[in-house]
């Protein structure tokens, strides 16, 4: 097989986000919930905005936000309630190191250090594009749960919530609270006004 090759198979791969349906929201009584793939780029969107106000990187940034979930091809998107009972945890780097291992080397060793570096913001060692693109994973659920909760599904009170202590950069507290006291429709509201 050539390079070629083996990256569109890995592209065919991650095409798979796009038909995986968060899970977490099923819990929350969304009928129909956003796929993993439209969470990631909504974080790397985040995540590119977060850095450009917090002095980091923001192309790095934006692409460790975009690629963070691509492992759950493989494992699912399983949420919290669900890794409660994982008997073995599986490491997303693990899992990327996996996917990757049929691709041209520079371009798997990218990829597995993507996923490693947005992982590594859970912890202390961390660089600030990490903690931009965690930032931006956090808010992307935050936002998501606000527009769920104006489009009338309930109990999304405790996702939003819960979020709220996960964000720690400055800018991503300030979008936090402008997340929630603006309602979701107020950009094409506010086109409609004028």
């Amino acid at each position: 097989m050539s390079d070629a090759d083996r990256i569109v198979e890995f592209v065919y791969e991650v095409g798979q986000l796009k038909r995986l349906p968060r899970a977490g929201w099923l819990f929350a009584g969304v009928q129909s919930p956003e796929t993993v793939a439209a969470h990631s780029f909504r974080v790397g969107v985040l995540a590119y905005a977060i850095a450009v106000q917090e002095g980091a990187n923001p192309d790095r940034a934006a692409t460790l936000g975009l690629f963070h979930d691509v492992p759950e091809t493989r494992i699912g998107d399983i949420p919290y309630v669900g890794k409660l009972y994982l008997d073995v945890k599986v490491a997303p780097e693990a899992v990327a190191q996996d996917q990757v291992q049929h691709l041209p080397p520079q371009l798997a060793t990218h990829i597995v250090q993507l996923i490693a570096e947005h992982e590594a913001a859970k912890d202390l060692d961390h660089t600030p594009e990490a903690r931009c693109s965690r930032d931006a994973d956090k808010l992307e659920l935050l936002l998501q749960a606000r527009e769920y909760q104006t489009n009338g599904i309930a109990k999304m009170d405790r996702f939003i919530h819960t979020m709220q202590a996960s964000v720690i950069t400055d800018t991503g507290k300030a979008l936090m609270e402008a997340a929630q006291r603006i309602a979701p429709t107020e950009w094409w509201e506010a086109f409609g006004r004028r």
